[in-house]
């Protein structure tokens, strides 16, 4: 029982803890949001399209070649384009509905990879 009862007799010695430390300017949640609204650290991303390759067979890399030797594109780029083009316009609506939620998914992945690279290249 010794143990658990306290026998000190300076139970009121103050500590000394120093001056009180204060803000050197107070501001109101107001004026936080207001601050956070016109902050100019908030960046926004657009998707902006980088170049890339595609592997295909010989078969396909000569089609996409003779259809824009044949005048259906200026080149390779373009004749894919117009041909995804093409099968996108003609798919029913519910396909069409389906196609735009997967390519908005992979939209926001490649602008969430933009910004990670662009956060690890600011902090390091």
């Amino acid at each position: 029982m010794s143990l658990v009862r306290n026998n000190n007799k300076e139970k009121n010695k103050i500590i000394p803890r120093g001056s009180d430390i204060k803000p050197q300017k107070e501001f109101s949640i107001d004026e936080l949001d207001n601050n956070d609204k016109n902050n100019a650290h908030h960046q926004t991303f657009e998707y902006i399209p980088a170049v890339t390759s595609i592997k295909v067979d010989t078969k396909i890399r000569d089609k996409v070649n003779t259809l824009s030797l044949i005048g259906y594109g200026e080149n390779q780029k373009e004749v894919i384009e117009n041909a995804l083009d093409s099968v996108i316009n003609n798919m029913s609506i519910e396909s069409k509905r389906s196609f735009e939620n997967q390519y908005q998914v992979l939209e926001n992945k490649t602008i969430n990879l933009i910004k990670k690279k662009t956060i690890d290249n600011y902090m390091s």
